[in-house]
């Protein structure tokens, strides 16, 4: 090897450099992350049933999903959870199966399932997981010095989540913090009584008087008409005015046995970040996703999360049903920042 170098320089040469320059071509797109990228297909399945105790998601849910899902081909191990309401249950593979075959079966495996478990049960939610993608990769902080919590939660919820989903491998599942807005009607048990009423007349009625229902169309000579049937009010006093029951031939109103207030569900979980109450979003990575990318794909971001917040009157929004936050208008004032962008 020696007498080939010295009788051949130029090649030896030409050689090494060829080496520096795919070397140096490797490494610059050579991907830099700091958790490892999970290889081994596994799957997460989800059921939900709202109030069910543990004992029971155990035995009616966990189980059986457990049992079914396992029929999948190539499923070297099971891991389950059960909680107040909540059933967990993921499903490894071997490293030779296809992650799009190992989803593609326990969703058809889960859904089968469906026809044994409780009646009520939520759908199983089938999707890929990675337990290096576990870990937040940030926390996206919502604040503001003119909305409370509730309008906080909404703006965060209905309109920073979803300019999360732009961001190339993120997730953005949940919102912790502030409270979740809630139309209630607060009854006198009681004029109930002396008007001869239960609080389920109430909820029958309530239901069958704020509704949106699909009509359709009507022809009527050479046009087509399209109907819109809108039971909605939009605001929330013009509930007070509902009918419930007609007793002794005289109509019961909302306001005769209580009245309606726009307020919020009990809440369950307080979030403080530098001292104040705020809201704040989690940031997680997709499966298979960059670490590093994500991270930098969020700083990026943030900038036009702020400007595509869009302003509106905020007494305005008070008086609001809570499905119309889902649109496009949103409190104005609040801002976003982040808060440890990194894998500690």
């Amino acid at each position: 090897m020696i007498r080939a170098a010295l009788r051949n320089p130029y090649l030896v040469i030409v050689f090494i450099l060829a080496v520096l320059l795919v070397g140096g071509t490797v490494a610059l797109r050579m991907p830099a992350d700091i958790l490892p990228i999970f290889r081994t297909p596994a799957v997460q399945i989800l059921t939900l049933y709202p109030g069910m105790p543990t004992q029971t998601m155990e035995r009616d849910i966990t189980n059986r999903l457990e049992r079914w899902t396992s029929q999948a081909n190539g499923v070297a191990l099971q891991e389950s959870k059960s909680l107040l309401g909540v059933s967990v249950v993921r499903d490894y593979f071997r490293p030779d199966i296809d992650p799009s075959t190992a989803l593609s079966q326990v969703s058809s495996l889960a859904s089968s399932d469906l026809y044994y478990l409780p009646p009520g049960t939520i759908p199983p939610m089938v999707m890929p997981y990675d337990p290096t993608a576990s870990i937040p990769l940030a926390l996206l902080t919502v604040s503001s010095d003119t909305l409370n919590e509730t309008q906080l939660y909404d703006v965060a919820y209905f309109n920073i989540r979803n300019m999360l989903s732009g961001i190339t491998g993120t997730i953005a599942p949940a919102v912790f913090g502030g409270r979740i807005r809630r139309i209630y009607v607060y009854v006198d048990p009681n004029k109930l009584a002396a008007h001869r009423m239960s609080a389920l007349d109430v909820a029958n009625s309530l239901r069958q008087w704020n509704t949106l229902i699909p009509t359709g169309d009507a022809k009527i000579g050479p046009k087509d008409y399209f109907v819109l049937t809108n039971g909605m009010v939009p605001k929330i006093d013009e509930i007070n005015g509902f009918p419930l029951k007609v007793v002794n031939g005289a109509p019961v109103f909302v306001k005769d046995i209580g009245y309606a207030m726009d307020t919020y569900q009990i809440q369950t979980n307080v979030a403080h970040v530098n001292g104040r109450r705020q809201v704040y979003i989690p940031i997680y990575r997709q499966p298979g996703a960059n670490t590093i990318e994500v991270v930098d794909g969020l700083k990026d971001t943030l900038g036009s999360i702020k400007a595509r917040i869009p302003p509106a009157d905020v007494s305005d929004n008070i008086g609001r049903m809570a499905d119309w936050l889902a649109g496009e208008k949103g409190p104005a004032g609040a801002k976003t920042s982040a808060v440890n962008p990194a894998v500690e």
